[in-house]
């Protein structure tokens, strides 16, 4: 019913009569003008108005059988445009359990419309600062824009729209973060309200005031203005979020709560009770929520360092906070928390693991059907030893892994934890000659732990007589107060010691053991489920540091702490 003209060179039709024939090249006004037979992959344009090209589309003609004549009109790009998306985020994913793959990952090309009506994202020549997964949709950050994918389409994601003709609610969003200063999006989390996303020195929220989640209810409004460490990742908190400042000499830790889709979220700094605790730059983070701990480190430190922050949240309230610091024997590399089991790579490449919650596999010491657990680092099983009658020495040979540990901080020791012994509880430090080490005693026979020592050690602040209004707390500091003695609350208890440290006096250290030798049976191990201990100081408590250490693997719990003391207000008037 038509003719199909083609030349390399332009040339001309008159048509005379348009009631009986109709001539069109490469667009028409109208959709009812297109013929019911054309040629297979014929591309027009529908130009709906001649003010505007943003309700422009364009169709191809699909031939039955992919061949010229009767067929059907369906919607397409214009021709000659860029399709297809490149230099896109790659995949690593698990083929095997020692194997990965790093291949392209597979979107979808754009099939409708063209540079006006379904324009390629804003990430395409930029560069892609984060992926990120929010409701249903793959979500990138890429300069000021936050992009996101179709819903529904994470296994090949697609970020143009479905159709030129109407705006839907599956479509695409792609939206700018609009500030007064530079706001390059680098990383995002998702919490109830929506996704928060930070730039160095802005946050900002994408959420929808509509229950429908689509291009026309999208919104990215500021909710804050603070400084943002963007080599860290924020962090879920179960409720709450947090993030590193690291404007200052020092880092900072923040928690945001109460983020809404209107009004300012409430932001408090946890760090601020240890401002010079947090080193700068710090560039490595890792939490577990179900034991409310962070830990934060800077990778490849000679510090060997890795910072806590532990929480107690009641309700909607924060019961407790405090802020503890492991020592590791080699820089971190890297760390994470799987399952309520800390891991992290040393500088030598061995990945390491420290358990949060105690395990059957930890030794420990049942007694009157209580179970203290011992502490002992990159603790194993061990048995065979030889005994050496002569010199009453045990060797235990053929170890590799000794030499995994290189120059440890304290000595390597074996302990014994079988209640039928006589010795349950007592351990013996290891001369480590190759890959054998020898402890004195007879140790052969059995099964032990052996594990490196290390040091436990709390430094308590400054003592001060203490006023409560209300739900603040005030220190008078003003005043004049002489510590006498100080009482430690202990739970599980073995061997610790007490450092007294003096304005113009010695340091007087002082070790204790919870269970005295005439006290207790040769077959028990000498802990004890609970304690007090009174340590005398008597000295103003601006004038000492008082510090509770450990190096045995004897538990040291402590609960809480008291004081007794003389108190003076010196008479001064407040105003």
């Amino acid at each position: 019913t038509g003719i199909y003209l083609h030349s390399t060179n332009p040339f001309s039709v008159e048509v005379v009569e348009e009631d009986l024939m109709r001539c069109f090249q490469s667009s028409v006004n109208d959709v009812q003008n297109l013929p019911n037979q054309c040629k297979h992959g014929y591309i027009v344009k529908i130009a709906n108005s001649r003010m505007s090209d943003e309700d422009d589309y364009y169709l191809r003609f699909d031939g039955q059988n992919n061949r010229d004549g009767v067929g059907s009109w369906s919607e397409c790009a214009k021709g000659g445009i860029a399709k297809t998306l490149t230099n896109m985020p790659l995949v690593i994913q698990r083929t095997a359990t020692t194997t990965f793959t790093v291949e392209q990952f597979g979107y979808e090309d754009r099939r409708i419309g063209d540079d006006t009506t379904n324009p390629m994202p804003s990430f395409v020549n930029n560069r892609i600062n984060k992926v990120l997964f929010f409701r249903n949709r793959l979500a990138l950050l890429s300069g000021e824009n936050v992009i996101t994918s179709r819903p529904g389409t994470l296994g090949t994601p697609d970020f143009f729209n479905e159709t030129a003709l109407t705006v839907s609610a599956s479509d695409p969003i792609d939206i700018s973060a609009a500030s007064m200063f530079p706001s390059e999006l680098f990383d995002g989390i998702e919490m109830n309200t929506g996704l928060v996303v930070f730039s160095t020195n802005q946050q900002f929220l994408l959420a929808s005031d509509d229950t429908v989640l689509n291009p026309d209810t999208a919104k990215l409004r500021s909710i804050s203005a603070f400084n943002y460490n963007k080599d860290i990742p924020p962090i879920s908190l179960g409720t709450t979020l947090a993030y590193i400042d690291n404007s200052g000499k020092f880092s900072r830790f923040n928690e945001m709560a109460n983020i809404q889709r209107e009004g300012e979220p409430s932001i408090v700094e946890q760090s601020k009770v240890v401002p010079t605790l947090l080193k700068k730059d710090l560039d490595l983070i890792t939490n577990s929520r179900e034991n409310n701990m962070v830990f934060l480190a800077k990778a490849y430190d000679t510090s060997c360092e890795v910072v806590g922050f532990r929480y107690l949240n009641v309700g909607d309230k924060r019961q407790q906070s405090a802020w503890f610091k492991w020592r590791l024997n080699r820089p971190i590399v890297y760390h994470f928390v799987i399952n309520d089991e800390y891991f992290y790579l040393d500088q030598d490449y061995f990945l390491q693991s420290v358990r949060l919650v105690q395990t059957e596999s930890d030794p420990s010491i049942l007694q009157d059907n209580v179970d203290f657990l011992l502490h002992l680092d990159n603790h194993i099983t061990i048995s065979g030893g030889s005994y050496d009658a002569t010199n009453n020495t045990t060797t235990f040979s053929n170890l590799g892994w000794l030499s995994s540990v290189q120059t440890p901080a304290y000595p390597l020791v074996v302990i014994d934890t079988n209640t039928a012994s006589d010795r349950v509880g007592r351990y013996a430090k290891a001369t480590i000659s190759g890959t054998s080490f020898t402890v004195p005693g007879n140790w052969s026979g059995v099964t032990l732990f052996a594990g490196y020592l290390y040091e436990y050690k709390v430094i308590f602040p400054t003592f001060f007589v203490t006023r409560t209004a209300g739900q603040s707390t005030q220190s008078d500091v003003n005043s004049s107060l002489v510590v006498h003695r100080v009482k430690f609350h202990f739970g599980k208890i073995g061997l610790y010691e007490t450092t007294l440290k003096r304005v113009g006096k010695p340091d007087y250290t002082e070790i204790y053991e919870s269970t005295e030798l005439d006290e207790y049976d040769v077959s028990d191990a000498p802990y004890l489920e609970e304690f007090v201990k009174t340590v005398p100081v008597y000295e103003k408590n601006s004038n000492v540091d008082i510090e509770l250490k450990s190096s045995h693997p004897a538990p040291v719990t402590l609960r809480a702490l008291s004081w007794e003391g003389d108190f003076s207000p010196r008479y001064y008037r407040r105003v």
